[in-house]
């Protein structure tokens, strides 16, 4: 194990999201143990024991072991996501704003290209038109899906006392808590329905854009390919006549070696601005790339997740092993998500501190 990556761990470890990720996937392998009870025990004999020793099912004691650890281990991930309505309430506003301002600054450049009194009518109708629609599917789909997010979070976390189950202690009482906690696996389930729309349309929309760069760097691959053929005059072929008396009948000749001088280092400098071009489309296209993965991957995660609300509120015919398998699933995807931000973070901080160690010389 390298040392980021040890600190990558650590900062996994003790990261909100980090805990409370590794929560759930334990929750999910608990409720995965309860649903098929058999499971474990087909794993042990490549531990080392011997199948002769082994119990055919789990005892009614360990059963209720295994669903109190569940529940201690569903409440705990709450304590994490207290108050995350408002994160999420929050992105919604900050994407609408964003995507307003975009739409505002698009019917604002539509009315200033409009002169005759007729055309600035069309392009008031325009304006108006790009601010109630020119925000996108995609934008909307995600604000909405933020939006719910945010009242499923807010409804869990109003119910959070109540799943104490402290004698004495509640807010909504425990029949009514029940009701509300069914409502809110019914926003969760929206969200995430809007959040595997808003990521397929995502993922559509990068496809296009990856196609259309990779043409433009195949073409700039075979202009540059065809600049670097044309090969010419070089300057170091000028160092047998440069500084020498000048012979009748060599000027014309010189002149031309001058002017074939003079296309071959527009023709170097072509290359060299086409290779930096070049670089930067790859740097382009490896970044959509990796952002299509990443949104087909969370749209992957929230289809796999729809089956846990689902079930909750009857909408999902599954079964409560094949929805733990699914949880499972979803948690390793949204897991690494998180990791990955741990990492960059880490990278981020070790990129500082080499910045800054090298400057340190120069400063004293």
């Amino acid at each position: 194990m390298s040392q980021n990556t040890f600190h990558q761990f650590i900062k996994f470890s003790t990261d909100a999201y980090g805990l409370e990720r590794t929560l759930r996937f334990l929750q999910s392998l608990t409720q995965l143990m309860l649903s098929y009870p058999t499971l474990p025990l087909t794993l042990l004999p490549f531990l080392g024991f011997p199948p002769s020793h082994l119990p055919k099912s789990l005892s009614p004691s360990k059963k209720h072991t295994l669903s109190e650890l569940k529940s201690r281990l569903s409440l705990g991930r709450r304590y994490f996501r207290s108050f995350r309505f408002l994160e999420n309430f929050s992105q919604a506003f900050d994407k609408y704003i964003e995507a307003s301002a975009s739409a505002s600054a698009k019917a604002s450049s539509s009315v200033k290209s409009s002169t005759s009194a007729k055309n600035k009518a069309k392009a008031g109708g325009l304006a108006v038109g790009l601010i109630l629609g020119g925000i996108g599917l995609e934008k909307w789909l995600e604000i909405l899906s933020k939006g719910f997010n945010g009242v499923y979070y807010c409804a869990e976390t109003s119910t959070f006392i109540d799943e104490l189950k402290v004698d004495g202690l509640g807010v909504w009482g425990r029949d009514l808590a029940k009701r509300v906690m069914k409502e809110e696996n019914r926003m969760w389930f929206f969200s995430l329905v809007l959040g595997v729309l808003a990521g397929c349309w995502k993922v559509g929309r990068l496809g296009g854009e990856i196609a259309q760069a990779r043409r433009e760097v195949r073409l700039l691959e075979k202009e540059v390919r065809r600049e670097n053929k044309a090969g010419g005059v070089v300057r170091g072929q000028q160092g047998g006549w440069e500084g020498k008396p000048m012979r009748q009948g060599e000027g014309g000749q010189l002149q031309q070696q001058q002017q074939q001088w003079r296309e071959e280092e527009m023709r170097l400098e072509r290359v060299r601005a086409g290779e930096v071009k070049l670089e930067e489309m790859r740097t382009r296209l490896d970044k959509l790339v990796d952002t299509r993965y990443k949104a087909a991957r969370r749209a992957v995660a929230d289809l796999l997740d729809l089956a846990v609300p689902g079930k909750a509120v009857g909408w999902v015919p599954l079964s409560t092993g094949v929805v733990s398998a699914l949880m499972l699933g979803s948690t390793w995807l949204t897991g690494l998500e998180v990791w990955e931000k741990c990492g960059e973070s880490v990278a981020k901080s070790a990129a500082k501190g080499e910045a800054e160690a090298k400057a340190k010389p120069k400063s004293e």
